[in-house]
């Protein structure tokens, strides 16, 4: 499936670059190029530490999305998606830890902008003093396999078990998507990690291995109604989910900048090749990408251009494998050790083919590869 861009809308994308002026996307660009970047196989194997953390904290990157009156930067989508970039671009592993807190902190913000109350989980999120993890990705495989919850006395009971959380060891608090089969409603809670009805057992990932990513389940946990920060009927949920898996999002970018910058730096004049070659698609599909899924945001009640955004995100994932092999084949004759970043941006790159996918963007994948093969089949 290769993706015919014609005529590119640049708008969104512009706005993400001239948000490089806003203070906190500066912070994060200078962070992720200087203290990220020359650690990241460092921290690929040792896992994201709690000084990462404290300067993520420091920066005010752990609440940026939050309202001003919280000491946040209150970010736009176009500032978001700058941040995602460069601290992808800087270090993968970190990225994903900081990424799985961030959401949260966009749900406390639209709470706090309607005036509900926040209790104080709620405020230390905004103001950016604890980091928190999130175990939602389950909720796509209901009614097979999901955390339940089971209504209590002033609150719920949490039960299951979680595929993979992020950061584990140096977040305090977990969002979870549980649901309530009876009602079948989906509910977004808080769970303390420190919870003595918390288990966890560390994943033997071979990609993001640095992410502190662990399996983690609950017995029986009990979540007050004050800890439940979202709940709704689990169709809307499906509703919601669409459009983050139709979608290639900012990090993707970041990863492939990072690509771009080694190819760049090569003393090999073909792996330069590559990247002159390869950057201005990558600026189109970024921009396309962008584009599209600001214009399905503007109108929910329009067209969501879910098959192009599919599309987008297939190809731009195609061609980031392609790129990535390119570094690879770059350091050939050698061979390929763990102090070779080349091999760590291959293995991000392989993360991001299993990312945010459900049965429907996997098939569209599976299909797309496979019609590659029939299509030179027939030459």
């Amino acid at each position: 499936m290769t993706t015919s861009i014609s005529t590119i809308d640049t708008t969104s994308a512009d706005a993400v670059d001239a948000a490089e002026k806003i203070p906190v996307v500066a912070r994060a660009r200078d962070f992720a190029r200087d203290e990220l970047a020359p650690h990241a196989l460092r921290t690929d194997v040792d896992g994201v530490s709690r000084d990462i953390v404290d300067r993520l904290r420091t920066l005010g990157l752990l609440n940026a999305h939050a309202p001003l009156e919280f000491g946040g930067a209150q970010l736009d989508k176009a500032g978001e998606r700058a941040i995602h970039e460069h601290i992808a671009h800087g270090d993968f592993n970190t990225w994903l830890v900081w990424a799985q807190h961030s959401g949260l902190v966009a749900q406390y913000a639209e709470r706090a902008k309607s005036g509900r109350p926040l209790g104080d989980a709620g405020e230390r999120v905004l103001r950016g003093e604890i980091l928190t993890g999130t175990a939602i990705s389950d909720v796509r495989h209901y009614p097979r396999r999901y955390i339940r919850a089971t209504p209590a006395p002033g609150g719920w009971l949490i039960d299951g078990t979680v595929s993979w959380v992020s950061g584990w060891g140096v977040n305090e608090l977990l969002s979870v998507a549980a649901i309530d089969p009876a009602t079948e409603t989906r509910l977004l809670v808080l769970v303390d990690v420190a919870d003595e009805k918390v288990r966890s057992e560390k994943l033997p990932l071979v990609v993001a291995t640095g992410s502190r990513t662990w399996r983690v389940s609950f017995d029986a946990v009990f979540v007050p109604e004050s800890d439940v920060v979202a709940r709704g009927p689990i169709s809307d949920w499906d509703t919601k989910d669409r459009n983050v898996i139709s979608d290639i999002r900012a990090h993707a970018f970041g990863v492939a900048r990072a690509i771009f910058d080694e190819l760049k730096a090569s003393d090999n004049p073909k792996a330069v090749a590559v990247q002159e070659a390869w950057q201005p698609r990558f600026a189109d599909l970024r921009a396309s990408a962008y584009g599209l899924s600001d214009r399905a945001e503007a109108d929910p009640e329009g067209p969501q251009h879910f098959e192009d955004r599919l599309a987008i995100k297939i190809e731009t994932l195609r061609s980031l494998s392609d790129i990535a092999r390119a570094l690879v084949i770059s350091r050939a004759g050698s061979g390929i050790l763990g102090t070779d970043t080349a091999q760590l941006h291959a293995r991000s790159a392989l993360f991001l083919q299993i990312q945010s996918q459900n049965s429907l963007s996997q098939a569209a994948q599976l299909d797309d590869i496979a019609a590659l093969a029939e299509a030179r089949n027939t030459l």
